[in-house]
């Protein structure tokens, strides 16, 4: 797909997260967005990469991740310029990766417009994200302001955040006045937000000019400004022992004045829960979602079965199961109750040890 790409696009990969919700699949040491959890033959951070190269130049495209993942990252994404890849030495959410991003592109281009991603997320439309994009940053040029992508809300689900928006003055291209950003909520607000027509889900992709996301660094965060204000590479490590664990969300999102939501529909998926996977897998006559190279399955409905091993796995009696299976740990859970992996994550941490998480 050829499109014109402008030296003044750039791209920010978010990719430093662990994924802990897909345990035991993700781990520390080789998290979720390195995985090919789809199987496609690449894994999300491959995606996520390939399809912002397609708009962006490959040398405008930045990737943020973990000291612990540089050589995962070089490894998968061999046409990543080098210097284009920065190791955070400690995790400290998305605002401190935002405000680094942020300068180092000010200071290649002070007229950038940015395009902030997560690594881990799926988009099966491509072409409409490609257009949903391009209509961004065309927007992004008459207005002042901060844009994040809002999903159009098909369900009332209780794993995203909502964005509550302005229907009555529409900029164009699906683009309105955000009123307000909503915590996740439980289930019967989710339901009242999807009654009420003006609630999308929140994506945590954002498009801005570099210039004006700085300022509302400055403005609303003074302390992560002056952290990163005039950012040298080498100093990053001083840089990060200073910075709060907080995300954009909180420290910009919440208290700007002008943010705008696009309403967008390219079947999207944060791949947040072993649910979202489910959803999206083939299922065979009973509703279950399998990838497993030697499985059997007596009885067993509505279940997502993903087994890593030569194992042969058999089972029997299972409905709205989560079976996982891996050379050195096995999760069977209810799909009701997958909230809790996080919890049994720490149980295992204190019981078995840090190589097992």
């Amino acid at each position: 797909m050829n499109h014109q790409k402008s030296k003044k696009h750039f791209a920010v990969i978010m990719a430093g997260g662990i994924g802990s919700r897909f345990w035991p699949l993700s781990r520390n040491q080789f998290p979720k967005q390195f995985l090919d959890i789809l199987g496609t033959g690449k894994s999300l951070l491959q995606m996520t990469f390939d399809r912002l190269a397609e708009i962006i130049p490959v040398e405008n495209i930045l990737i943020v991740s973990h000291v612990d993942y540089e050589q995962l990252v070089l490894k998968q994404l061999p046409t990543l310029l080098k210097y284009n890849l920065i190791s955070e030495p400690e995790r400290k959410n998305t605002a401190p990766c935002v405000a680094l991003a942020t300068q180092l592109i000010i200071q290649r281009n002070p007229d950038a417009i940015i395009l902030t991603a997560p690594a881990d997320h799926l988009i099966l439309q491509e072409a409409k994200f490609i257009q949903d994009i391009n209509e961004g940053f065309e927007f992004l040029e008459n207005y002042e302001g901060l844009l994040t992508l809002g999903i159009n809300a098909s369900r009332p689900d209780t794993g995203y955040g909502y964005i509550h928006y302005n229907q009555e003055f529409e900029q164009g291209h699906n683009i309105f006045p955000v009123r307000q950003f909503v915590e996740k909520p439980n289930y019967n607000k989710a339901l009242e937000y999807i009654e009420s027509g003006d609630y999308v889900w929140n994506s945590g992709m954002f498009l801005w000019k570099a210039s004006t996301i700085w300022s509302a660094f400055i403005q609303y965060n003074p302390q992560l400004a002056s952290i990163f204000n005039d950012f040298q590479i080498e100093n990053i490590s001083s840089a990060y022992s200073q910075c709060e664990s907080i995300s954009i969300d909180y420290a910009i999102m919440e208290h700007a004045d002008t943010v705008f939501v696009k309403k967008v529909d390219f079947g999207w998926s944060d791949l947040g829960t072993w649910g979202s996977i489910y959803t999206l897998l083939p299922h065979d006559t009973l509703s279950n979602a399998t990838k497993s190279k030697k499985l059997l399955l007596y009885d067993v409905e509505s279940s997502i079965v993903h087994n890593e091993t030569n194992q042969i796995v058999v089972l029997q009696g299972l409905k709205d199961f989560i079976v996982v299976n891996t050379n050195d740990a096995l999760l069977v859970c209810e799909k009701s109750e997958e909230q809790r992996i996080k919890q049994i994550l720490k149980d295992v941490e204190t019981s078995f040890g840090k190589e097992y998480v």
